[in-house]
């Protein structure tokens, strides 16, 4: 059932939230009571709305602080359970769960809070409990969704579908900007305490997994290096940002303990050797040494480069071109991680591939499958562009703000399906607000893609699976007295691509 468009408005004050758009509920000394559960269920669009960033239609810092704030309290108490799939990889790594899968981890960008509805609803009727929603560093900033707003939004939906168990949330390459940090000075320290400032906004907002993507430090274009020192840089950051990561759990109190992902191989560059992640995973292991770091706290699964690139490749009318995947690179990286401890490989750039691909994955032995563009092009091409006008408004916003991205040689059609990702965050308000013919149009669609991956990724009935491996904790933030302020790891000024 799609909500009604008109339940997505914001409020002025918290005042005006709590008295008009809180139903079934109230807030007394910071404490969340819920009377009814159907109509708080009814007032959590509203709430999701107050919770998101809108640019200049956002609620102030106060309402989408307390609108969080009573999602994140309402999920506990409706048994929506933030967490960590650590305990499910490292039953997976030590052989305790034998059977293909593949985690499918879901980058959510356009209309959230109605894509996320149709995800929870799919995996409600596939008894799916074996999959991840994530959002990459890049993705905050072109789609105005820091790590607080996409846990409460991905809350809200999963109590108004029911869904109830662990939730997983990921932070998806979690990358240093290598410019700024190879150039040294002023400008590395401002990027090496943002990406610490992000992990610590992560792991706050209830995240339960980090990709760490260190892979631009590697030097394989330097072929006369041996292995060790190609990876060198890439081991030596990956684990100082073990270190960081272990030693925020302890300072924030987070209860679980956060699955780590690393990475050799940048996606779409030169795919990944067996040298490539003997080295990677010898230099990570002598480096938390050196940290003072039990080497058992590092990653538990490795992404890989087998030929294919973030978003696809666009061809001169728009379409995504096939590309040829080594599954092969899955399946070996797999098979080699089992001797440090990792459950298994990790598949960039999976969404656009033909359906025919999908049921490849977990007979390879990949872990983990992320997923984001393919869900994208829906939301515009079978909702946004219904809208009037919309899709020359979309076109020509591109145009006058992102022509310097249109490469010689390309297309009108190919610069817009390589940018239009840009276009999500400035319209937002718009993908929020379309008529419920539209956006339950979209939610089928979605619904349906949903299902089939889980089908092709053999995770069809694991609710139970996944619930016999993960501990359950409550997880509770402090109630937000002063104004509050939403998080500065939406980096809005990267316009890089670091999503599949």
């Amino acid at each position: 059932m799609t909500h009604q468009t008109s339940a997505i408005k914001v409020f002025a004050s918290r005042a005006d939230l709590i008295n008009d758009g809180l139903k079934g509920a109230t807030v007394s000394k910071g404490t969340l009571h819920i009377g009814n559960v159907d109509d708080f269920k009814n007032s959590l669009p509203t709430l999701a709305a107050n919770a998101a960033d809108f640019d200049d239609r956002s609620a102030p810092a106060d309402v989408q602080a307390l609108s969080r704030w009573i999602i994140g309290e309402g999920a506990q108490q409706l048994n929506v359970k933030l967490a960590s799939p650590q305990e499910v990889y490292v039953a997976i790594a030590e052989g305790r769960i034998n059977r293909e899968l593949s985690f499918p981890a879901i980058n959510i960008r356009v209309g959230t809070l109605d894509t996320a509805r149709a995800l929870f609803r799919a995996a409600n009727d596939k008894k799916v409990g074996a999959f991840i929603a994530e959002i990459a560093r890049s993705e905050m900033g072109y789609t105005n969704q820091s790590p607080a707003e996409y846990a409460a939004v991905l809350q809200a939906a999963a109590m108004l579908e029911g869904f109830e168990g662990p939730l997983f949330l990921q932070g998806d390459h979690i990358q240093l900007k290598s410019k700024p940090v190879r150039d040294g000075g002023p400008a590395a320290e401002k990027e090496i305490d943002a990406h610490r400032k992000l992990i610590h906004d992560l792991l706050a907002a209830g995240f339960g997994s980090i990709d760490l993507d260190m892979s631009p430090f590697e030097r394989r274009t330097e072929e006369n290096l041996p292995f060790e020192e190609q990876q060198a840089e890439n081991a030596r950051l990956t684990a100082e940002k073990i270190a960081d990561v272990r030693a925020l759990e302890k300072e924030l109190g987070i209860p679980w303990t956060v699955l780590l992902g690393g990475e050799t191989g940048e996606v779409g560059k030169m795919n990944t050797r067996k040298e490539d992640l003997e080295a990677y995973a010898e230099g990570i292991i002598a480096n938390m040494k050196r940290l003072g770091v039990d080497p058992a706290l590092g990653i538990r699964k490795i992404a890989v480069n087998d030929g294919t690139a973030h978003g696809g490749t666009p061809l001169p009318d728009g379409s995504v071109a096939d590309v040829s995947i080594a599954f092969e690179i899955l399946k070996m990286a797999t098979d080699f991680g089992k001797n440090y401890g990792w459950a298994g490989s990790v598949q960039h750039g999976a969404s656009t591939l033909p359906n025919n691909a999908f049921s490849l994955f977990p007979q390879n032995k990949a872990v983990e499958v992320h997923l984001a563009t393919g869900f994208q092009n829906i939301a515009f091409d079978n909702g946004v562009y219904r809208l009037k006008g919309a899709q020359s408004e979309i076109e020509q916003f591109l145009a006058d703000k992102f022509r310097g991205d249109w490469k010689a040689g390309k297309t009108f059609a190919q610069f817009v399906y390589s940018t239009r990702k840009q276009a999500v965050g400035p319209f937002k308000w718009m993908t929020w607000t379309m008529p419920e013919d539209i956006r339950a149009k979209v939610a089928e669609d979605l619904y349906h893609q949903f299902a089939f991956l889980f089908e092709q990724l053999e995770v069809v009935d694991t609710k139970d699976l996944i619930a016999k491996y993960i501990t359950l904790h409550d997880f509770h933030q402090a109630y937000p007295e002063g104004a509050g302020s939403s998080s500065a790891a939406s980096d809005k000024e990267d316009t890089g691509d670091l999503a599949d």
